[in-house]
């Protein structure tokens, strides 16, 4: 949103941030105004997607003019004013459609109200007249790069936007848009224009109907603070500039938001009743009568004694935790909480990964830290510090092997032994790194089967309540007294400090402590892992004290396959191992031979480990409270029957008679 010879301009940016958080939109209105001044967010993890972003661009933009296409590249810069720039641009690019050029890089459009960069427009031959463009048989469609792996809703919008514009110039509907993946597969997704435009126009004047008002009233004047609008936290806040300022006028408002673990259908129920603030949640009497729309007793509970722990514990260092005990009467359940820690073990791990999502397009996990039960740390990088300039994906397969392999000669020494990390991305990164390299999936499956893994974040949640607006580790870390050595921010400030060890040269690196520092962090992490275990055991030893009985441990579960498919697997792997002799791991690498016989290997066994994948989050749910399957995506909690039939038979030939029965949930 900005002014353009002193009138409002708007672009597909300012669409999807409306859309996303409509509060925004009132800020950026009261900016454009001069009633507030817009910040600069600094955020260097958003650096490194924006440098991401451009050398996709710029690769995309290298592939078309090595295809020998003729790519019109439209200036983003001159000296001329604003206005006077934008016209121009928006000129030549009109000027470049015309006489019909390939490809048009950074086209620009601008009608006076809308004004949008589009990165690349394709030619595109007329079949028929219908197909011509005003300016000959051609017409052109967008291509828009996007880092993501997959097309998300923000880029569809952003690009039916350009699409909109285009019509307008060229008189004719593109019937396809299309998006330049990012990843190694270098996917281009088409999207048919005709399933997404009807939803664009109805966005796009709901819109502008918020910032210009009817065509027959006036604008409205937009005011700051807005009353008609709130920063609820939504997913925008993490690319927002406001983010900061919204964050800090909630806290001032003492809001809802700053529950852990409140959703926002909850935040809305409560709003309903003129519960607004955390204060007033924690004043609240038990149980809400009637109760509140959509939400459970137990999940409304869970939410109010939250905030009651939170509103105890402010300004307490550490910070307040009690223990979530039993009902009176009720066992301790032994598939929840403290209850799912194992017996301690000479032989126990603790586990983390370090990984960049972005580096060599389908990102790399370059350090597994590893913190025996003596406190001994062993760190496994994906390349050899020493030899820098020899990073890729060969290497991040031998480090998975070797962390795998270290593993297994670990549980032969100490059946018992357990690997602790906190929260899913460990045993998700490891499943990711079995498929992704097609090695070591008996390993994995074993210590998935055999219950060895281990997720602290899960004996947390469902033991215990602390006064900390968020459960991360860290929040978590003065409650049992742990100190870090090294002071990166979180899991992203890793991302940061690797990308820019990635941008030194060759020479630099040796002599940089950039790996020095993550390595540091990392085993800060295991060893903040291993404190809250031993924390955890303590808290456990208090339960059964308070409620005067034992604590269960988890069952032993067996971790050997069936042999019939452990039998079926090895016959597989030795075909797939013939197949991929000599065959280099890194993709890029790769003859086009090479990669097809490296395909044919992996269909061999591709429906087993899709179905795997189903049984995996199958598995993952079973260890979900009633409560956290209600708030889960794709599942359903806490059903209760309402009508049950009597039994009949559904075919004159059925053999086993039916009911119908109909269900409630939350």
């Amino acid at each position: 949103m900005q002014l353009i010879d002193g009138q409002p301009v708007y672009s597909a940016t300012d669409l999807v941030g409306f859309l996303a958080c409509e509060h925004l939109t009132e800020l950026e209105r009261a900016a454009l105004a001069g009633l507030v001044e817009r910040p600069a967010r600094n955020d260097p993890e958003l650096d490194v997607l924006r440098r991401r972003g451009e050398l996709h661009e710029e690769r995309y933009l290298a592939q078309l003019e090595a295809e020998g296409r003729e790519v019109v590249r439209i200036p983003r810069e001159d000296d001329a004013e604003r206005g006077e720039r934008i016209r121009r641009q928006a000129d030549l690019t009109i000027a470049a459609m015309q006489r019909g050029a390939d490809a048009v890089y950074q086209a620009t459009f601008f009608d006076g109200r809308w004004l949008g960069y589009a990165d690349f427009l394709l030619r595109v031959d007329a079949a028929g007249p219908e197909q011509a463009s005003v300016w000959g048989p051609w017409h052109y469609e967008v291509a828009d790069t996007k880092l993501a792996h997959h097309v998300k809703a923000g880029a569809v919008l952003q690009i039916c936007s350009y699409v909109d514009q285009l019509d307008r110039l060229q008189r004719v509907m593109p019937k396809d848009m299309r998006v330049v993946l990012g990843g190694s597969a270098r996917e281009m997704a088409r999207l048919r224009v005709d399933d997404y435009m009807a939803y664009y126009r109805a966005a796009k004047r709901r819109f502008e109907l918020a910032v210009l008002g009817t065509d027959l009233a006036p604008p409205p004047e937009p005011a700051y603070p807005s009353a008609s609008t709130y920063p609820d936290p939504v997913e925008h806040c993490q690319v927002c500039r406001w983010s900061m300022d919204c964050e800090a006028r909630r806290r001032a408002d003492d809001h809802l938001s700053l529950v852990a673990g409140i959703t926002t259908h909850q935040r809305k129920a409560l709003r309903a009743r003129e519960i607004e603030t955390l204060t007033a949640l924690a004043g609240s009497p038990l149980p809400f009568d009637p109760p509140l729309d959509g939400a459970s007793a137990a999940s409304t509970e869970r939410v109010r004694e939250q905030a009651r722990i939170q509103l105890e514990g402010r300004d307490r260092s550490p910070p307040l935790h009690e223990l979530l005990l039993p009902g009176p009467g009720e066992p301790v359940d032994p598939e929840r909480g403290l209850a799912t820690l194992p017996e301690p073990d000479p032989g126990d791990l603790f586990f983390d990964i370090e990984g960049d999502p972005y580096a060599f397009d389908d990102g790399i996990d370059y350090l597994f830290g590893i913190l025996d039960a003596e406190g001994a740390f062993r760190a496994i990088w994906s390349f050899d510090p020493e030899r820098p300039e020899d990073i890729d994906l060969a290497g991040e397969k031998a480090a998975f092997e070797a962390f795998i392999d270290f593993v297994e000669a670990r549980r032969r020494q100490f059946p018992g032994m357990h690997i602790y990390h906190y929260a899913p991305y460990e045993p998700t990164a490891l499943k990711r790194l079995m498929g992704r390299h097609a090695t070591r999936e008996a390993e994995v499956d074993e210590l998935l089967r055999g219950g060895v893994l281990v997720d602290l974040y899960r004996a947390v949640r469902q033991g215990l309540r602390a006064s900390v607006e968020s459960y991360s580790i860290k929040k978590l870390e003065p409650i049992y007294g742990f100190i870090r050595e090294i002071d990166l921010r979180d899991a992203g400030s890793s991302i940061v400090a690797f990308e820019e060890w990635l941008e030194l040269g060759e020479g630099d690196r040796p002599g940089s402590d950039i790996l020095g520092r993550i390595e540091g962090y990392n085993r800060d992490d295991v060893v903040s892992n291993a404190r809250l275990r031993d924390w955890l055991e303590q808290l456990r030893t208090e339960l059964a004290r308070q409620i005067g009985q034992e604590v269960p441990r988890p069952a032993p579960r067996a971790p050997e396959a069936p042999d019939a498919l452990t039998q079926a697997a090895a016959e597989v792997q030795a075909v797939a191992d013939r197949l991929t002799a000599g065959v280099p791991p890194d993709p890029s690498a790769r003859s086009p031979e090479q990669h097809a016989r490296w395909l044919l290997a992996q269909l061999l066994s591709w429906h087993r480990r899709e179905s795997k994948a189903t049984f995996w989050d199958f598995f993952r749910r079973i260890g979900m409270t009633p409560e956290e399957l209600v708030e889960e995506d794709g599942a359903i909690g806490q059903l209760e029957p309402i009508s049950v039939s009597e039994p009949y038979l559904p075919t004159p030939r059925a053999r086993k008679p039916r009911r119908r029965a109909t269900y409630a949930f939350p």
